[in-house]
């Protein structure tokens, strides 16, 4: 577990450098386009490569490709597996270059009579939505390939670079952003379109920074451009891609219908709101469940592969542990000091006091299902590493269909807002754990110390929120300063919860904490 949590930790430094730098755009991003519904449009265009990243890219096909590339290079040598990661990027090239060009023609041609109508504001949704899909979309193809290089790069027990390939995105939206005014463009749509077209190109340079490494390392070949045939390795990477994208795409689907019902049931800018709370997400999640998940998932695969269900379940319960230790603090901070965080890090310029509260509360109802989210991502990837892809994608797609069931009955008849959007995200995310952890026992048995596991990070977490709220100082107003925001009613918060937390685990000897230092003998 020590080398396990270390891995992630290295991992953990980059991903802080991409989430800092993701939450400067952000700002500027607000600031700049506030919550109106340019804002809301060109935030909605942006899921939709994003959907394709998680259901080709990054989630699903990684999850596929990544035990496979893994058994051939260990059982059969390195020339098998670089044939199979010429064959995947390949087919993923054939499918995804003709659908961008059907999005991006589909984009200019489609009239935009024929959108459907929004709850208020424009009455009907801009031409801008058509104009920066067929800008954005395309971002798909470059992005899906670095989510398959970055996984190859992963078995090749390299995870700092993939984590850092994120920076190159988000220092082309910020300057971006910055260049803009220098340009003189100023109205609203036409930053959106610049921003757009940047963003197309930082999609090529993520790829850049994956493609060069792997070449170096003689690990390419040139794609093969044909769908596999039966029985190749290739073939069964893709089969059972598909039951995997469904059970990874939960949270990815998800978040754009939250958005999407947003948009058309509440006004065209208030999926800004719900943007902004799951970027929030994103930070501690990043940071914490994800960096373990990834860590963990080549380990459980060797121990699938090995077919040794007791390694396999005592690796899965330490990264639950892990999950545990590291979400329930994050989320529980974020929620206590979130009308301060998004104070500091989103209001100012067009973005207002009122945009901030609502933001605010949309974003501590999302983070209560940060824990469950890390669980159920870590336990679908344990049905992935022994090949039974079909629970998660069952669960996910019934969770997709009651969790927009349940959107849309909350947001009708409650006066809750986007905040309504993010409880169902956070329900589903609490069965979607339950129900991944109770069915994995039927291939590795039951854990063992878990319940005791939440019982000890309940208790530092208590202890932790009790710290803050005796050291916090009152609840800042709209004089307040960015300043004193960040040091007093955010920074020093954060490292009095940290260090309290973790000196309660110490009191207790918890084996988590232990877990953290490194063992040399």
């Amino acid at each position: 577990m020590s080398r396990l949590l270390r891995t992630a930790g290295s991992m953990s430094c980059f991903t802080l450098l991409s989430r800092v730098l993701g939450l400067w755009r952000d700002r500027l991003m607000f600031t700049t386009l506030g919550d109106g519904w340019v804002q809301g449009t060109f935030l909605l265009a942006w899921m939709l490569p994003n959907l394709m990243r998680r259901l080709l890219g990054e989630g699903a096909l990684s999850a596929s490709l990544i035990p496979a590339y893994a058994r051939l290079r260990s059982a059969e040598g390195k020339e098998p597996a670089r044939r199979l990661l010429a064959s995947v990027v390949g087919v993923t090239v054939l499918i995804l270059l003709p659908l961008c060009a059907l999005v991006a023609i589909g984009g200019l041609l489609w009239p935009s009579s024929w959108l459907p109508a929004t709850a208020a504001g424009e009455g009907k949704a801009n031409p801008l939505l058509l104009q920066l899909n067929a800008i954005l979309f395309p971002y798909a193809l470059p992005v899906c390939l670095t989510a398959i290089f970055s996984g190859a790069l992963n078995t090749l027990g390299r995870f700092a670079l993939p984590a850092a390939v994120p920076i190159a995105l988000n220092l082309v939206w910020i300057a971006a952003l910055y260049l803009a005014p220098v340009c003189g463009i100023t109205v609203d749509t036409e930053v959106a379109t610049f921003v757009a077209v940047f963003l197309a190109i930082g999609g090529v340079l993520q790829l850049l920074f994956v493609i060069v490494p792997l070449r170096r390392a003689g690990e390419l070949l040139r794609p093969t451009f044909a769908w596999p045939q039966r029985g190749t390795p290739a073939r069964a990477v893709f089969v059972t891609m598909v039951p995997t994208a469904i059970g990874m795409s939960l949270t990815q689907v998800s978040s754009l219908l939250d958005q999407a019902m947003a948009y058309y049931l509440i006004a065209p800018g208030a999926n800004a709101y719900v943007y902004g709370a799951n970027r929030l997400l994103l930070f501690p999640h990043a940071l914490t469940a994800i960096s373990v998940a990834v860590a963990v998932f080549p380990k459980l695969a060797a121990d699938a592969g090995a077919n040794d269900r007791v390694a396999l379940r005592k690796t899965l319960d330490l990264a639950a542990s892990a999950t545990i230790f590291v979400t329930l603090p994050a989320a529980v901070g974020m929620i206590v000091l979130g009308e301060d965080v998004v104070r500091l890090l989103y209001e100012g310029g067009k973005f207002t006091e009122q945009a901030a509260h609502a933001t605010t509360v949309t974003t501590q109802y999302l983070l209560a299902g940060l824990p469950f989210l890390g669980l159920a991502q870590l336990y679908a990837r344990a049905f992935y590493a022994i090949g039974d892809t079909k629970p998660p994608a069952r669960l996910a797609a019934y969770l997709v269909i009651t969790n927009a069931i349940l959107n849309y009955v909350l947001v009708t008849t409650t006066e809750m807002g986007t905040a309504a959007l993010t409880l169902a995200s956070s329900l589903s995310a609490l069965v979607n754990a339950l129900v991944l952890g109770i069915g994995f026992r039927r291939h590795a048995g039951r854990g063992t110390g878990f319940y005791g596991a939440w019982l000890r990070n309940i208790i530092a977490t208590a202890v932790m929120c009790l710290t803050i709220w005796l050291t916090k100082p009152p609840a800042s107003t709209s004089h307040t300063s960015k300043l004193d925001l960040f040091l007093w009613h955010v920074g020093l918060p954060i490292l009095i919860g940290v260090f309290t937390y973790l000196l309660t685990h110490v009191l207790m000897r918890s084996p988590e904490l232990s877990a953290l230092r490194r063992k040399r003998r």
